[in-house]
């Protein structure tokens, strides 16, 4: 099996030593050195957070076009999945 190089970049940043332990101590049980690991946290949060801010986004362009729910709407939607959602777990219940 032939290894994929990819090309880095260094990255310093300053963290308080809680949180480098914290590191240390997942690096250790995961197998993995500190490298990997903060690769691996900062690979998941920012894809996670672009997720977010693109749908914020998209949400934010939805209204300027005026294409909004009535609160009153929204309010009576989830009224209903609640209800249906108690009544549900009520019968899985019984």
């Amino acid at each position: 099996m032939t290894k994929r190089i990819m090309k880095s970049n260094l990255i310093t940043a300053r963290v308080g030593n809680p949180l480098a332990k914290k590191l240390d101590y997942y690096a250790k049980i995961a197998d993995r050195t500190r490298s990997w690991v903060i690769e691996d946290i900062l690979k998941r949060y920012v894809d996670q957070e672009i997720a977010v801010v693109e749908a914020v986004n998209q949400g934010i362009a939805s209204a300027e076009r005026g294409e909004l729910i009535p609160h009153e709407e929204v309010f009576r939607k989830l009224r209903i999945k609640s209800a249906e959602r108690r009544k549900a777990l009520r019968k899985n219940a019984a």
